[in-house]
């Protein structure tokens, strides 16, 4: 069927022209229809008629798809595409079901482009072989249209590719590459993402100076531009940080903070997670049980409508342990499943930890084969990981536990 005449045919019923209304003086009836039925190419004089009768412009009719589709489909997209990550169902198959039949067909446009980007996100989330094709397409078409901002948020998408590969230095290389390759000026969110994905990809290869310095350039540059964008994200980076490298002050002031952008913010997931950052910091650092399970306590209370964070349960089997409640510990930490979106150094490594636990749970109920599978498996999970203070706990544990044992056996 002929593009312009279908174009034409579709764009007049849904204004509810008739075949006369819209021809007009300059055109007869009997022409228009000939068009329409790709019987008669218009002229481009008949062509811009049509469109100002229609309220278009004429290069929307010679266009596969047209503007208004792009428009709406794309509205349709950005719906799905926008759901919290934690409550995705099936909406990247949805996405690339709308987009698939005219993905090959989308001309230079804002719409376009934006449709190419989410789609190559999408496939590439879906397992798709050709999601790069369609990157590289949204990546030409941001640059011809001088979209900046949109071509370095796509490419951070790109490098954040590696690290969830757990491949930190090439995610690392190709994030530090994009950056200093743009020659023109980033809106302010996405100069923090930048600052903010940087400190995480230097932190993640344990270079701690410079995901230190990252990060206090992303706070500066915010309070600087006066946004409260990703700001959560950087004061619990901070928190950690502090907490892991054992700096007191900056513990004490960047949980601070964590609490005062929850109360300011009204974000409950804030306040749950300062929670949280104090219960590890009890358990693993000052090892303050009982003021662990006081902090988890007010962690359930915060959170009490999201049943999908179980890491309190590590927590309180760590207070538990330390506590020597060691069966209730054991049941608690046999439920603790290690969350698939996880993938930095740090939230593995703590994560990791539940298998040592379990290990000096068995081993304090005396079944040494157990305690050795388990301080077996936190092992082989950490050994190609940073040094953190999780390392040293796991290495520390499994050497102890196999010297522990071995002793036994020869004795």
């Amino acid at each position: 069927m002929d593009t312009i005449g279908s174009r034409i045919r579709q764009l007049r019923k849904q204004q509810k022209y008739t075949l006369e209304a819209l021809a007009g003086n300059q055109l007869t009836k009997g022409m228009l229809s000939l068009i329409e039925n790709g019987k008669a190419q218009p002229s481009m004089e008949s062509l811009s008629y049509i469109a100002q009768r229609l309220g278009v412009e004429s290069s929307e009719l010679m266009e596969d798809v047209s503007q208004t589709e792009k428009r709406n489909l794309l509205e349709q997209v950005e719906k799905l595409y926008n759901v919290y990550p934690t409550e995705l169902k099936d909406e990247y198959t949805q996405i690339i079901e709308l987009i698939h039949p005219v993905v090959e067909k989308l001309s230079l446009s804002y719409e376009s482009a934006r449709l190419l980007d989410i789609y190559s996100r999408c496939s590439y989330n879906e397992k798709r072989s050709d999601w790069e094709k369609y990157y590289h397409q949204a990546m030409n078409y941001y640059e011809q249209l001088h979209l900046h901002n949109q071509r370095a948020s796509l490419a951070l998408f790109k490098g954040m590719i590696q690290f969830i590969t757990h491949d930190y230095g090439e995610a690392l290389n190709v994030v530090l590459q994009e950056h200093a390759s743009i020659d023109a000026p980033l809106d302010a969110m996405t100069t923090i993402d930048y600052l903010y994905v940087e400190s995480i990809l230097f932190s993640a290869v344990g270079d701690y100076e410079k995901a230190r310095t990252k990060m206090q350039e992303a706070l500066l540059f915010s309070k600087e531009q006066r946004t409260f964008y990703r700001m959560d994200d950087l004061y619990r980076l901070a928190c950690f940080q502090a907490i892991i490298n054992e700096n007191e002050e900056d513990r004490i002031y960047y949980l601070l903070k964590v609490r005062q952008y929850g109360e300011f913010a009204e974000n409950k997931d804030a306040t749950a997670i300062a929670e949280l950052l104090e219960a590890h910091y009890y358990n693993s650092f000052s090892h303050d049980y009982e003021n662990a399970l006081k902090s988890i306590e007010n962690f359930l209370k915060e959170n009490k409508d999201d049943s999908s964070d179980n890491h309190y349960l590590l927590e309180k089997g760590k207070a538990l342990y330390g506590l020597g409640q060691i069966e209730n510990a054991l049941a608690l930490l046999s439920q603790y499943k290690v969350p698939k979106y996880l993938h930095h150094p740090y939230d593995l490594s703590m994560s990791y930890e539940v298998h040592t636990y379990l290990a000096l749970c068995h081993d304090h109920l005396g079944d040494s084969e157990k305690a050795l599978n388990e301080a077996k498996t936190a092992y082989d999970l950490i050994i190609d990981l940073p040094e953190t203070p999780y390392k040293k706990f796991i290495m520390n544990t499994y050497l102890s536990l196999t010297d522990k044992y071995s002793t036994n056996k020869k004795q």
